[in-house]
């Protein structure tokens, strides 16, 4: 069995990355993700002058899944990170340096410094959700183009670039990356978000606008990855709530080459990445694969564009059990649904085929399905 994959020309031992953030935010950090099976960590964002961080800085949303931040770059001076990057134990681990540059000129700068410095590939940080930045840069793809041409054209290593949500849905802007000559994307980067607003104080539960992210966006970067392999012919790391060998999968099967745990790490430490890769190897097991890129992509042809649907409605119909609980009755719009006596009845004359009362059954008693009426 192989775990192997290949991403923007690097070959990686497995398909488990770490993402930029505070969790290699330094040597000693990078060297615990490598120490625990990551096949390439990513570094927290580097730029020219280090950016002190505020404190608090993560927060937590009121539901499982959510998570908040407003870290935006590395607090180490390039000097330390040249240090640092040469007292790693890198084994057959890849170093990716993640790079932001305010100016082509600055950007190319970084990109030259952190190849010297012994980086096995670049990638360039251009849609954090907070802060200043450059919005023409993130906006326009002619501004684009020039910007990364300038880290493509300083260094010999992959340069690699973190999408937004929206710039992933872009086909101009994946044209402009094409262009620029870069050899793969990362999507998504976090969500602009709000942890909410304290209703006694009126006050909002963070001080400034946050990156949003965890398993509740995971089907955000689920869509956009999936979105990127009908855009381009850019090889796609997915990121986004990956938490499990489950969520690995599903970026792998729509069209993944690999992908980048990040909030996870903070929840459950580095002890997460051997962990998934176990899972991992017993789930290609258990099916009969023998290697990663063997499962990669097949999911896509099970995605069509919303006008090949058939308008033709499906109707649901009892296929189990029903125990009467009616927790799917309120829900059903058209009033197809009807409870009494412990037992549930459906109106295929009214039902139009939604799909919610067969989401909601807590015992899988219902299903869709056609009806001649």
């Amino acid at each position: 069995m192989s775990l192997e994959t290949e991403y923007a020309g690097l070959i990686l031992k497995n398909p488990i990355l770490v993402a930029a953030g505070p969790w290699s935010r330094n040597g000693g950090a990078i060297q615990r993700a490598i120490d625990a099976g990551a096949a390439a960590v990513v570094t927290q964002t580097i730029t020219l002058e280090a950016t002190p961080s505020p404190s608090p800085r993560l927060f937590l949303g009121a539901r499982p899944g959510q998570m908040f931040n407003t870290m935006l770059y590395s607090e180490m001076q390039l000097e330390q990170w040249e240090q640092d990057f040469e007292g790693l134990r890198r084994g057959d681990c890849r170093i990716i340096a993640s790079i932001w540059g305010s100016s082509p000129s600055e950007l190319g700068y970084l990109a030259g410094k952190v190849e010297r410095m012994g980086a096995d590939a670049v990638e360039v940080s251009i849609s954090a959700p907070l802060g200043t930045r450059n919005e023409t840069v993130n906006s326009y793809p002619k501004e684009i183009r020039g910007y990364l041409r300038a880290a493509v054209e300083a260094v010999e290593i992959p340069v690699i670039v973190k999408l937004s949500y929206e710039a992933a849905g872009s086909r101009s802007f994946m044209e402009a990356l094409a262009q620029a000559g870069v050899a793969g994307v990362t999507a998504i980067d976090s969500l602009k978000g709000l942890r909410g607003v304290d209703l006694e104080t009126c006050r909002a539960g963070m001080p400034t606008y946050g990156g949003y992210s965890g398993a509740a966006i995971r089907p955000v970067a689920l869509a956009a990855v999936a979105t990127l392999r009908q855009l381009t012919d850019l090889p796609v790391c997915g990121c986004g709530g990956v938490g499990t060998a489950e969520d690995a999968l599903e970026f792998l099967m729509l069209g993944a080459c690999g992908v980048q745990a990040a909030s996870g790490l903070l929840r459950e430490g580095y002890g997460l990445i051997p962990r998934i890769l176990g899972e991992l190897e017993r789930w290609l097991e258990a099916h009969g694969r023998r290697s990663v890129r063997e499962i990669t992509g097949l999911a896509l042809d099970s995605l069509r564009p919303f006008e090949e649907i058939s308008p033709r409605p499906l109707a649901a119909r009892l296929t189990g059990t029903c125990d009467g609980c009616g927790q799917c009755v309120p829900g059903c719009l058209y009033d197809a649904l009807e409870c009494g006596g412990g037992a549930l009845t459906v109106d295929p004359a009214r039902c139009t085929g939604c799909g919610l009362c067969v989401e909601r059954c807590p015992r899988g008693a219902l299903e869709l399905g056609w009806e001649e009426l």
